[in-house]
């Protein structure tokens, strides 16, 4: 790993009122990444030391003191942060290969020159010129097929990738005697989510989506048969959660902007007097983090993670 920063620290008026600046880039080589193995060598994979990744990002911090004094102090400060990830290098000779690094059922996550690190790959719809979904003889939507397109080995499709375009944060701290009040709010903006419950429940027919098509009389849809051309608009709720949902189903009904907004952390502390020389303070915390969400335009928490893995 190779690194360069520069930044600066700027106070103003009795250190009532900073600005801080950071700019960072990072060059991670040699990851570790699995390979199909040589033919007869009796295995079938290899792991191998490759790649090339950059992280460029800046981060900025405003704070300010606007109250001081009488026994009561405010603080506040915002900070913004950007990170831009790239794949510049995979493995010498096989530039246009995609690796996967993990997935489940209905998404991959891929290793690919020239995208990111936690790119989303789905299955799509297939859609005529005019963006009308594709459908058989059985009114079930056709997937894209995308094999052997710029490097694909199968029909999962670029979707977006996980990390938020920005990151904002403003955090207060409210003191008054020995007593502290804290907040801090965190919004991620852009950035994509998918969810396999969302796929899971619609397949099942359990989820609401698939009650009020079901009341609706069907799903409302704009799309055509592919062997005859002729329009279709509406599509029954059970033939369309079944063949779009569940698993490995047509994941781009499911992928979800994973910007949202909420109360990070709320603490409430309060500081003990202590006179003793060995002891020189103590102070007691009740402290609430992920209290409530302001706005997110996902389903579900895009935050959450069913599991996690360390590569």
């Amino acid at each position: 790993v190779k690194s360069a920063e520069f930044g600066a620290n700027l106070r103003f008026f009795d250190d009532n009122l900073g600005f801080d600046f950071t700019y960072y880039d990072i060059v991670s080589t040699d990851q570790f990444v699995s390979l199909p193995a040589p033919s007869g060598s009796g295995f079938t994979e290899q792991l191998v030391n490759a790649g090339k990744i950059t992280n460029k990002g800046v981060e900025i911090v405003v704070d300010a003191t606007p109250i001081h004094g009488s026994g009561f102090t405010w603080k506040t400060a915002v900070n913004f942060s950007q990170n831009i990830n790239e794949i510049v290098e995979t493995y010498p000779g096989r530039e246009s290969v995609t690796f996967g690094t993990g997935g489940s059922e209905g998404y991959q996550s891929r290793f690919k020159t020239g995208g990111s690190f936690n790119d989303i790959y789905v299955l799509k719809y297939k859609r005529d010129a005019q963006g009308r979904i594709l459908l058989d003889n059985n009114l079930k939507p056709l997937i894209k097929p995308v094999t052997g397109v710029d490097g694909n080995t199968d029909n999962y499709e670029y979707a977006g990738h996980l990390n938020p375009d920005f990151i904002l944060g403003w955090s207060n701290n409210f003191s008054y005697g020995n007593f502290s009040l804290s907040f801090m709010v965190t919004g991620k903006f852009g950035g994509v989510a998918f969810s396999q419950t969302e796929s899971m429940l619609d397949g099942a027919g359990v989820s609401q989506r698939t009650a009020d098509a079901r009341d609706a009389g069907g799903v409302a849809i704009n799309a055509i048969k592919e062997s005859d051309g002729s329009a279709v608009t509406t599509i029954p709720a059970e033939t369309w959660y079944r063949a779009i949902g569940d698993r490995n189903g047509i994941g781009e009904s499911y992928v979800y902007d994973r910007t949202n907004v909420r109360l990070t952390q709320l603490a409430l502390s309060y500081r003990f007097p202590i006179t003793n020389s060995f002891v020189k303070g103590f102070t007691a915390s009740l402290v609430g983090q992920n209290l409530f969400i302001f706005y997110m335009k996902a389903p579900f928490d895009p935050e959450l993670a069913m599991s996690t893995n360390l590569y």
